[in-house]
């Protein structure tokens, strides 16, 4: 629910309704009171607290915070090996946009959702996959049926251009800044019990 900064007479006049009846407390109804100033001035103090709360309701996401993004980073742990906790404003608030997105990453599915968040096309295959080994490329090699069964295998789509950014307007430039955060990430979310394999493909 959107916070409603009230005005000050409306907040004194809340505070006068809160009075108990009778003769002595009737002055918080007359305007030029002594009593109604009183009231007035602790009504400007919630006209105050209101605009904090406004301001705080309007700031607080991650998406357009900005007073709050250096406790969004130490929340989520940035700076980390992945993200520096450096960079424009924007920068940052896609970093922890994306530490957000990458908390409830658990399956295959979870990955190309995560991956789609940088703007990039990603394939998640079991090494065990008929047909994945073996590898084309010198980077790993497997042994045994057993080491390509605990190997997750995914396939990044190469960029067709240069001048693509993320789907969330976040001004990184598409290429390989993302290829690389999101290599970094997927090591990191990849089960302890699993070797993973990130290459690009055309």
């Amino acid at each position: 629910m959107a916070v409603k900064q009230l005005d000050i007479e409306t907040h004194t006049q809340r505070l006068a309704d809160y009075l108990p009846g009778g003769r002595v407390f009737q002055a918080g109804n007359i305007y030029d009171s002594n009593l109604r100033k009183l009231l007035r001035g602790l009504a400007r103090e919630l006209f105050t607290a209101d605009g904090y709360l406004r301001d705080f309701q309007e700031d607080i996401a991650p998406s357009v915070t900005t007073y709050f993004i250096d406790e969004w980073e130490r929340a989520l742990g940035i700076p980390d090996d992945c993200f520096s906790g450096s960079g424009t404003l924007s920068e940052r608030r896609a970093a922890v946009l994306i530490k957000l997105a990458s908390l409830g990453v658990q399956t295959a599915d979870d990955f190309v959702e995560l991956a789609a968040v940088f703007g990039l096309t990603v394939e998640v295959v079991s090494g065990s996959v008929s047909g994945v080994f073996p590898l084309s490329f010198p980077v790993l090699v497997f042994g045994t049926a057993e080491d390509a069964r605990f190997t997750i295998i995914v396939n990044i789509e190469t960029p067709l251009t240069s001048s693509e950014t993320f789907p969330f307007t976040f001004p990184i430039p598409f290429g390989t800044k993302e290829v690389g955060l999101l290599r970094c990430m997927f090591s990191k979310l990849v089960p302890a019990n699993c070797n993973l394999i990130v290459r690009q493909v055309a």
